[in-house]
């Protein structure tokens, strides 16, 4: 059964039924992968998964209910189990149902061409890409994931008060990881590119030699001495550290006292050097998104202007909770999940001076290109980090070795007031991305 007439006979029956209010969300993935090893196919796959959440107000309480299978059968069972339900399961601020915003910018067309691509060529691509990897350089030793994967999905938000989003979206990405040896040491790297609208955009050459690059170059490496040095996070290893503290941004986390940045709001939280925005309405960006998890529409904001805390991210609760409009940031992973707080499309807002720029002002210092220990070494209430890394020794604005069994320990708060320069290669890789920085001072344990 189609979605949309699913949707019109379920609030017609809705209504007849008692409820004054109706809203589904309903939410549709499919991938298609393959995975090759040694030329040969070492994995294919065709992944569904999907259904629809269902709220409405009935005798003046909300009630919820799920369902998988978009049939006339599901309709009377989601009536049924929300109508049972109301009130008991009502979630603080959804006593009644979004109405939608007043405008929304042009959802991006359905990119058909990916959609319908022939699986062959996904296959194609990956034995391609394995072997430009084996090709690129004698000391790749094996090839442990090589993959392509195309993932479509399907979202939409209805309800009677005359919310109705809509969108579909399509991406394929590919993923290449390599081992090199020189006889005496063993490195790893990887690299992963993906387009969401032309195949022909992935280039299978410019994935392996990137990926084996970034094995091969760390080939020989060792520690350094413990000590401080000007570090740089390479755009890679900025990003993830971004990543692990954007919790501390979500007006959630603010108004439950795990984020140290509440009581900030427009006082200078870092350098002046450092903006910090989401844009979920960027070309091209993975996250696009005209609207959100609620329904409310998205626009591009400023978090940090100039150093300075603008704002939080908001989905409708913590609006409501902070008298102020939602900021279009709820997020749900799936039809069956809650709403959280998270953005679309994160990044720093890049500098003007090159990598090599930046890498010519340091005496002798680290460029970070690899941390470790994320889920362990990151307090993300108070800032403190402690974390493996692999880079490169800078010696008079050049690299010098690969050093590897190192640690870099710091504080996020810290480190944002203690960033020198902002690089201008940003490469927008997935929801939270990052130039490469420079930052004054940070400690490195290595050899004792």
């Amino acid at each position: 059964m189609d979605i949309k007439e699913f949707q019109i006979e379920l609030f017609q029956k809705g209504l007849e039924t008692g409820f004054s209010e109706i809203e589904v969300y309903y939410s549709f993935s499919k991938a298609t992968a393959v995975k090759v090893f040694n030329g040969e196919i070492d994995e294919y796959y065709i992944a569904e998964q999907g259904g629809i959440s269902f709220r409405g107000l009935f005798d003046g309480k909300m009630g919820y209910s799920y369902a998988e299978k978009i049939e006339k059968e599901s309709i009377s069972l989601l009536l049924e189990e929300a109508s049972n339900n109301a009130g008991i399961l009502e979630k603080k601020g959804e006593g009644s149902l979004f109405e939608g915003s007043a405008f929304y910018e042009k959802e991006r067309d359905f990119p058909e061409a990916l959609g319908n691509i022939d699986p062959d060529l996904l296959i194609e691509f990956a034995m391609n890409m394995e072997k430009a990897a084996f090709t690129a350089d004698d000391r790749v030793q094996s090839v442990p994931y090589c993959g392509v994967s195309k993932s479509e999905s399907e979202v939409m938000i209805v309800n009677t008060k005359g919310l109705n989003c809509y969108k579909k979206t399509a991406f394929i990405s590919a993923n290449l990881s390599v081992l090199a040896n020189d006889g005496e040491q063993t490195a790893t790297g990887g690299e992963s590119d993906f387009t969401g609208t032309n195949f022909s955009k992935l280039n299978f050459n410019k994935i392996a030699k990137r990926a084996v690059y970034e094995a091969v170059s760390k080939l020989g490496s060792r520690s350094i001495e413990t000590a401080v040095y000007p570090v740089i996070f390479r755009f890679d290893a900025a990003a993830e550290l971004l990543a692990s503290y954007t919790g501390l941004f979500s007006a959630e986390a603010v108004q439950k006292g795990y984020s140290k940045f509440k009581d900030k709001l427009n006082k200078q939280v870092a350098g002046d050097n450092i903006t910090l925005i989401d844009d979920p309405l960027m070309d091209e960006a993975p996250g696009y998104a005209t609207f959100d998890s609620e329904g409310y529409a998205t626009k591009r904001k400023k978090i940090i202007n100039n150093g300075k805390l603008l704002t939080f991210l908001h989905n409708r609760q913590t609006a409501l909770t902070d008298k102020i409009e939602s900021t279009g940031n709820a997020r749900k992973s799936s039809y069956r999940s809650t709403i959280s707080i998270g953005p679309f499309n994160l990044y720093v807002q890049p500098g003007e001076a090159s990598l090599q720029e930046i890498m010519a002002t340091v005496e002798e210092g680290i460029m970070i290109v690899e941390l470790g220990g994320l889920n362990s070494g990151i307090n993300g209430v108070s800032g403190d980090f402690s974390l493996s890394a692999i880079g490169f020794l800078i010696q008079k604005g050049k690299i010098i070795r690969p050093v590897n069994q190192i640690a870099v320990s710091g504080n996020f708060f810290e480190l944002l007031n203690n960033i020198d320069r902002v690089a201008n290669d940003l490469q927008i890789r997935g929801t939270i991305s990052s130039p490469s920085i420079k930052v004054n001072a940070l400690s490195i344990s290595g050899n004792l």
